[in-house]
């Protein structure tokens, strides 16, 4: 427990620093903490936190996603109760790009992952190509990503496996009002030994300013896996998100 409120802690504390660039107009940002379910290869009630920040301003646009998500369970071993670990995962992310006009650009992109669970020590994955934004509307928001890169997994216990892949990315956004929107995320890397899909979908509520309430749904899905270890991973979590 004193874990998880240190986690929260260390995002609020960082969501609170960068607020300090609001007033830099190119720099945008985000930070979330709630309650999230989880099913697959750990099924607990867990706490999770992320912040983002984006930048963008004349031909350079960047962006930084971290995520953190802890939980841990009292039980019972040989008449004595101790905290036992259910679930611990880590996201890290960072894009960089150039963009030649308003909607269309090349980047560079690294993804990393460490999840406790999932039967792997490490993911990452580095990838390059071209971005457009194919609608960008004040109601509706459609980007596609897409090129090739390099994957690096270490499974639990065992050797490094590296190999080509392709990544290709969508982000579709639709604004019901100034205060609700949906919101739907799709990422596929596959390579000849592995196909990984993710897909997020979020419904996204203001409640106050710059306060809101997200309702949100992932599905990872993976097509080979270690032993012992579910293709199919689902979170349902619901948020408190700031955002400046």
């Amino acid at each position: 427990m004193k874990r998880k409120t240190l986690l929260i802690m260390l995002f609020i504390l960082l969501i609170t620093g960068i607020a300090s660039a609001e007033e830099e107009k190119s720099i945008t940002g985000s930070g979330e903490v709630g309650l999230l379910i989880t099913t697959g290869n750990s099924e607990t009630d867990s706490v999770n936190a992320k912040a983002g920040l984006k930048y963008e301003k004349g031909h350079l646009l960047g962006q930084i996603d971290l995520a953190a998500l802890y939980s841990s369970e009292e039980v019972e071993e040989d008449g004595e109760k101790e905290d036992q670990v259910s679930a611990e995962k880590y996201n890290y992310s960072a894009k960089v790009g150039y963009k030649f006009n308003p909607v269309s650009y090349v980047f560079l992109n690294a993804d990393y992952e460490d999840d406790r669970f999932s039967g792997y020590d490490y993911k990452t994955t580095y990838s390059a190509g071209y971005g457009r934004k194919l609608i960008d509307t004040d109601t509706v928001k459609l980007n596609i990503e897409a090129g090739p890169g390099y994957r690096y997994d270490k499974v639990e216990g065992g050797d490094a496996n590296d190999e080509a892949i392709l990544r290709g990315y969508a982000m579709f956004n639709y604004k019901f009002s100034d205060s609700v929107s949906f919101q739907q995320d799709l990422t596929v890397v596959t390579g000849s030994d592995n196909t990984n899909t993710k897909s997020v979908t979020a419904l996204k509520s203001q409640i106050l300013g710059a306060l809101s309430m997200k309702a949100a749904y992932t599905v990872n899905h993976n097509t080979d896996v270690p032993a012992d270890t579910e293709k199919t991973d689902t979170e349902t979590a619901l948020t408190l998100v700031y955002d400046f």
